[in-house]
């Protein structure tokens, strides 16, 4: 096996790339989570791909399909091992022998994640944050993802450029994270607002969208990025601070368009409330008793106050034959496809 990391170097390519070093409890010498190398690895490219697109003028968050030349030439490969230590030797794609549009973009998304790392790590955050050159809230919040590792027995992962100029050595540890954080926890213009509360409703039907509660009441119709997905599981019922466009009418929801989600600890949002009894029973869990008494429900005595809530011209019999009908076409339609 070292006989084969020997040949696998990155002296044998040739190519830009970087040396990734992982340092904590539960990293031995060659030996490491293959979840948590594989986040290194998949956050690290996708971040590199997000800012290709910014270096380009256009948000990584938009909507629409990516630059296909983009992707490949900001994709990261693993050519080796060092022996000994836990220190994996990557390099970006070869560009394309006649140069395009994109020319370098690889590299120079590189040099961006690695200096814009470095960025942020020696810069203040304070009311005027400065985002690095090629980063915005979707490179921030893959960069906070990749910090998930730090959670597992991590303290810090190292990245040191090889064959490419211009790009320093930076290493992303717990501090490095919170200023990451700090950043998507700030409005970056004037035109987003920032809002605090609980996670109460996702809806998918009407496409990514869910409500806030502020502490104080204050209800939000939130719409997210297709990219906010992967989050919204692990947000749900929990603490967050959103960043965004918030839209009020009159007569109407207040609606937040989300740009960046920060999960914060429940008891930020939980102490706020101490002392309120009436927006407690909101912000804790009641049981059944206690909520028909807080809401005043009273046991229903005739099943007719049940049937004069059914439209009258609804036939639930049609109704049940046109799923009927409906499941018959399916199954019909799979089995000719079964039998082309």
């Amino acid at each position: 096996m070292n006989e084969i990391n020997k040949e696998m170097t990155l002296e044998s390519h040739g190519q830009p790339g970087f040396t990734i070093k992982i340092d904590g409890p539960k990293v031995g010498e060659a030996r490491l989570s293959a979840n948590d190398f594989a986040t290194i690895i998949f956050r690290s490219q996708q971040a590199m791909k997000r800012i290709g697109q910014v270096l380009y003028g256009e948000s990584s968050v938009g909507k629409g399909r990516k630059k296909k030349e983009i992707e490949e030439l900001c994709e990261l490969f693993v050519i080796g091992w060092r022996p000994g230590s836990s220190v994996a030797v990557v390099e970006l794609a070869k560009p394309p022998a006649q140069m395009s549009l994109f020319g370098y973009i690889g590299e120079e998304s590189l040099k961006a994640f690695l200096n814009g790392m470095q960025h942020i790590q020696n810069e203040i955050i304070d009311t005027s944050p400065k985002i690095p050159v090629g980063f915005d809230t979707g490179v921030l919040q893959t960069c906070d993802y990749l910090g998930k590792v730090l959670e597992h027995g991590i303290d810090n992962v190292s990245f040191e450029p090889v064959y490419i100029k211009g790009a320093n050595t930076v290493t992303f540890d717990r501090p490095l994270r919170e200023k990451v954080r700090d950043l998507l926890g700030k409005p970056i213009d004037q035109c987003q607002v920032e809002k605090v509360g609980r996670l109460e409703v996702l809806d998918g039907h009407r496409g990514l969208q869910g409500r806030l509660w502020e502490p104080d009441g204050t209800k939000w119709i939130c719409i997210f990025k297709p990219e906010h997905q992967e989050m919204l599981p692990d947000a749900w019922l929990h603490t967050l601070r959103l960043i965004g466009e918030a839209v009020i009418e009159a007569n109407k929801e207040k609606v937040l368009h989300v740009a960046s989600i920060l999960p914060l600890e429940d008891e930020i949002l939980d102490s706020s409330i101490v002392g309120e009894p009436e927006k407690q029973s909101f912000w804790t869990s009641l049981s059944l008793e206690e909520l028909v008494e807080i809401q005043g429900v009273q046991t229903a005595k005739d099943i007719d106050c049940f049937s004069e809530l059914w439209p009258e011209d609804d036939d639930p019999d049609q109704m049940l034959a046109h799923i009927l009908d409906e499941r018959s076409s399916r199954r019909g339609i799979i089995l000719e496809e079964k039998n082309r």
